[in-house]
């Protein structure tokens, strides 16, 4: 008897193992989370941006997962959305910046007469400002185009499996550093990272 219910026992056990992974949860498809900037960002930095207007609090970046049947995954960077956040931001305040880069220099608004343009080449104090509106959109456009470069290298990709309420992410590259996923009741998956000796914790929603 005892024979027979030790090999019952493996037989159940060896059919057990067969279906290891069947019924796992299906949580292929697109995922997105945001990150605060600030979070990257030195407190000096920070401090300086606020001096000049520029509160970067409520500034996000996106951050794309992308979950295939086949078990793989990419998580990128999407600089779309802070992008137009940030421009929005410039904008809301190119006058606050340009006095104080008047100021770094040691000179004010008030010091731009159209005589003092007219002295630097311009037709008048508001062609000179102007100017300077342009000066700023091409260096941040610029400064866009170095960010996107850079922030490739933040992309990581490799294997995923899902195992009850964890997802098991085994990179292939070097991007951003990932512990183990937890799939919440609502369906999204939160996953604490490494980025840049950085540690922060993204919550990927279904798109």
């Amino acid at each position: 008897m005892k024979k027979k219910l030790a090999l019952l026992l493996a037989s159940v056990a060896t059919v057990a193992t067969l279906f290891t992974g069947c019924g796992a949860k299906d949580v292929s498809g697109d995922y997105k989370a945001e990150v605060k900037v600030a979070d990257f960002m030195d407190e000096s930095d920070l401090s300086q941006m606020a001096d000049m207007g520029l509160d970067m609090s409520d500034i996000t970046v996106d951050v794309t997962m992308n979950l295939t049947e086949d078990k793989d995954f990419t998580i990128a960077f999407d600089t779309t959305s802070f992008k137009e956040q940030f421009s929005a931001l410039l904008d809301e305040n190119i006058d606050t910046l340009i006095d104080s880069s008047l100021e770094m220099s040691g000179v004010s608004r008030d010091d731009i007469t159209d005589e003092a343009a007219q002295a630097m080449g311009y037709d008048s104090a508001d062609a000179l400002f102007e100017d300077l509106k342009t000066q700023l959109s091409d260096a941040m456009d610029d400064a866009y185009e170095d960010m996107d470069k850079e922030i490739e290298d933040a992309t990581v990709t490799g294997t995923y499996t899902v195992a009850k309420d964890k997802v098991v992410f085994v990179t292939t590259d070097d991007g951003i550093g990932l512990d183990d996923g937890t799939i919440g009741d609502d369906g999204s998956i939160t996953i604490n990272t490494e980025f840049e000796d950085q540690e922060f914790t993204l919550v990927f929603n279904a798109q």
